[in-house]
């Protein structure tokens, strides 16, 4: 990893992680520049990390009768704001300032906010700045200047910053009739290659599924859901489902979300909810696997 200060500000460098600056308690990192300890940009305050965000409530009136029939409980997109105080010379505030500038541009674009805020690892968000404020009282040049910076996320949910990964194959069968024959018959068993996927967040999951040929129509489930495509991978191909981002691509670039199978649930509901969750690849022939690949997390 690797970093340059500017006006005290740490910069990483564009070929770092993701979150690579958070090293302790109290980091909080947004895109390729660090708050906190280390940064003359100190932090302050961050407001509406752990707040729930507003909730969208389902629920149906009863016609006949008080209350409502119990619909669906989503959440809606979170707010995040980080208050900052840039202490320094003049010269090193004023270079800090146009570094935090530079790098928390309103344009759109989600960039990982990742933070620390209890000593036990990074959490993250996918965020976009959408406000800042940057006070030019008498105190500007000489004084210590306390800043601001809001942002948007689309999705509510907090991960972590390490993820969990895990293979699941087909079974295979072991065992069997033997000959001659001696009663009472043994037939054998079909081995598990099941993968239990743990969640120890208190939020439901996206995952991204790796099916690896050679398989044909692969379909991997779950007690709660199953997610199968009707096509055949040769070995050496691979088809990556994002069921955050709704995407089926074989070998990175080539669509094929149109073979969804059409018993299979949305991808936005193929998720694991905290705890472990048993996944079992089927397919109708082939000795490939499925790698499946998820984070913690928190709402």
């Amino acid at each position: 990893m690797a970093s340059t200060l500017v006006g005290g500000v740490p910069v990483a460098d564009a070929a770092d992680p993701d979150g690579a600056l958070v090293t302790e308690y109290g980091h909080v990192q947004y895109g390729r520049v660090l708050f906190g300890a280390g940064s003359s940009a100190g932090v302050r305050q961050l407001i509406g990390w752990r707040d729930l965000p507003g909730v969208d409530v389902a629920d149906t009136p009863r016609p006949q009768s008080h209350g409502t029939y119990p619909g669906d409980v989503l959440t809606e997109s979170a707010t995040i704001t980080l208050v900052y105080l840039v202490r320094g010379t003049p010269e090193d505030k004023a270079a800090a300032i146009d570094a935090l500038e530079q790098h928390t541009p309103v344009d759109g674009v989600e960039r990982m906010l990742a933070v620390d805020d209890d000593g036990q690892g990074a959490w993250y968000r996918m965020a976009r700045v959408v406000a800042r404020q940057v006070p030019q009282d008498k105190g500007y040049r000489h004084g210590p200047v306390e800043c601001s910076v809001q942002f948007v996320c689309a999705d509510p949910r907090r991960y972590r910053l390490t993820d969990h990964s895990g293979t699941a194959s087909l079974p295979a069968a072991t065992g069997g009739l033997e000959y001659p024959l001696d009663y009472p018959l043994e037939y054998g068993d079909a081995s598990s290659t099941a993968l239990v996927a743990a969640n120890d967040g208190g939020a439901s999951a996206p995952l991204v599924v790796t099916f690896n040929g050679p398989l044909t129509n692969p379909q991997l489930s779950s007690p709660d859901w199953q997610l199968g495509f009707d096509l055949t991978l040769a070995a050496g191909e691979a088809l990556v489902v994002d069921t955050a981002e709704g995407t089926a691509l074989l070998d990175g670039t080539a669509d094929r979300l149109y073979a969804i199978r059409p018993t299979s649930d949305p991808l936005e509901l193929c998720t694991i909810p905290p705890g472990g969750t048993t996944l079992t690849l089927t397919a109708a022939d082939g000795t490939g696997t499925a790698t499946v690949t998820h984070r913690d997390a928190r709402l």
